[in-house]
């Protein structure tokens, strides 16, 4: 059979283990000689195959339909699709006869019902293991920002601390860092002159990694790392400011002198942000509420919202009025005031719900330990399978069939089991966070600052009315269960309706951790 050679690596972590192209190649040329495959032609290219859109995939798809009793030949299928537009181009080729066969070192697919089955399988676990490992970086991501955790490598002059899973200062380079910072403080410096002393007189490098040695400052990288707030004990993240917990190299008052005299923008220049603006929609006309900010003749300064159609043409005109920010977050607190959880009551929420945890662990390992040994049962059964059929005990047909139904069985335990070892216990962490959430959610709104009343009542729900000056909230479901039992004792059965909601990772939100 002639065949077409499709090699592809992405730069993306969950490629790391997979063999480079040209290892790909070599081996699947092997391949091909052993099962007397004739290679027409090879394509590789190295881009993500998390959606469609690769240049040289497209181009391997059109050559297919051109082409008459032609295959792919390819290390592994999800090396072909990881997105669900790609996967049904694929099996409808297939299944046309456009693609003759689809071969793995391991496996060929054919246009039969049930190689198409293992096929269609095989995609959509490997796009489900890409979008969970998405979700995981994702979560882990948010956790290390709650914490004051750069998510990532730590910048010059600073390590990662691989045990702690924190960032601190390093040894051979945080002086050396602070002494650029020094230099440039003190006005009198030259940039060549500074880089070249850094290099030769201080033997400054950036760290080296397990392929690279460090290699020396640049000018591009010198005012990359002059421009990051994180020198001064804050992480920018998506245009979002956190705090850090990793030690400051320098102070914000050095920080932003710096970025005087280098002419770049600081913070006190920003234009004034509104806690709400952007959040809340107008109940009469559907327009976005704003802020504004006024003085009065007594040059007491204060802030109202209102609708932002309330200055258009006199006939479309909106008729709601303003609303003082005091009277809105009034309005708030008594939200927060329905869902609000004494600290008792949530010490004995969270007692039950790790009790509740720890006997599911016990269960969840029985239940692991059953699954592992279901396909141990599977794998002997194809060992002793295929001592039948070299003994001639089976002929081919019977031997087929009887494997695909074994492998096939085997593939859906493996996949149950790699979903039981991922988080089984993926509701406890949101149903936590979410009962301190509720214990501390007034406080911290009361005395918080602006950005964190936002981040509040954008935990809550998104889905904000304001119409007569009242403000309707929308909230999630959790926290509608606690607001419809406001005044009720907390029992396990509400515990058990969150532990519910949660049990679903669909249904996850970011909980910020809220300060005591």
């Amino acid at each position: 059979m002639k065949c077409f050679i499709y090699a592809r690596k992405s730069t993306e972590s969950e490629d790391r283990q997979v063999l480079s192209i040209d290892a790909q190649i070599k081996e699947l040329e092997a391949v091909a000689l052993k099962q007397g495959l004739n290679v027409v032609d090879v394509f590789h290219e190295s881009r993500s195959a998390k959606s469609p859109g690769r240049p040289v995939f497209n181009d391997l798809m059109d050559q297919l339909k051109k082409s008459e009793d032609t295959g792919i030949l390819c290390w592994k299928t999800d090396r072909l699709a990881r997105n669900p537009a790609d996967m049904s181009n694929l099996i409808l080729t297939l299944e046309e006869g456009d693609i003759k066969e689809i071969v793995t070192p391991h496996r060929r697919y054919k246009n039969t019902s049930e190689d198409k089955m293992m096929l269609a399988f095989e995609l959509i676990f490997a796009k489900k293991y890409s979008d969970d490992l998405s979700d995981n970086v994702k979560r882990g991501n948010r956790a290390k920002l709650d914490k004051g955790i750069l998510p990532g490598r730590a910048p010059l002059g600073y390590l990662n601390d691989e045990e702690e899973r924190t960032i601190v200062k390093d040894p051979d380079r945080f002086h050396l860092v602070r002494k650029i910072w020094d230099v440039i403080l003190s006005g009198n410096y030259n940039v060549d002159e500074l880089l070249r002393t850094a290099e030769e007189d201080w033997g400054l490098t950036t760290r080296p990694s397990k392929k690279k040695c460090g290699k020396v400052l640049t000018r591009s990288a010198l005012y990359q790392m002059l421009a990051r707030p994180f020198y001064y004990g804050a992480i920018l993240r998506n245009g979002v400011l956190y705090p850090g917990s990793h030690e400051p190299m320098i102070t914000k008052q050095e920080f932003d002198q710096v970025q005087k005299m280098l002419r770049r923008p600081i913070a006190k220049r920003a234009p004034r942000n509104f806690a709400y603006t952007g959040m809340i929609k107008c109940g009469e006309c559907g327009g976005m509420i704003t802020a504004e900010e006024r003085v009065n003749y007594k040059g007491y300064r204060y802030v109202y919202y209102h609708c932002t159609k309330r200055k258009d043409g006199h006939a479309n005109r909106c008729k709601q009025k303003h609303l003082r920010v005091e009277k809105l977050e009034e309005q708030i607190q008594l939200f927060l005031e329905s869902i609000y959880l004494p600290e008792q009551h949530v010490a004995w929420a969270l007692e039950q719900i790790r009790s509740v945890k720890k006997d599911e662990q016990k269960l969840h390992e029985k239940a692991v330990n059953s699954v592992k040994k279901a396909i141990g049962v599977h794998e002997t059964k194809l060992r002793s399978l295929l001592d039948l059929r070299l003994k001639e005990l089976i002929d081919d047909d019977e031997y087929k069939q009887q494997k695909t139904d074994i492998t096939a069985k085997k593939i859906g335990l493996e996949e149950k089991l790699t979903e039981m070892e991922s988080n089984p216990m993926i509701w406890f962490e949101p149903s936590e966070r979410l009962l301190l959430f509720l214990t501390l959610a007034k406080e911290n709104f009361t005395k918080g600052q602006d950005g964190l009343k936002r981040e509040i009542l954008e935990t809550i729900g998104s889905k904000l009315i304001l119409k007569d000056k009242k403000l309707l909230i929308t909230a999630r479901k959790p926290f509608r269960l606690i607001a419809e039992n406001a005044g009720s004792p907390l029992g396990w059965g509400l515990l058990d309706r969150v532990r519910t909601f949660f049990a679903d990772p669909s249904r996850h939100f970011h909980i910020p951790v809220l300060k005591r």
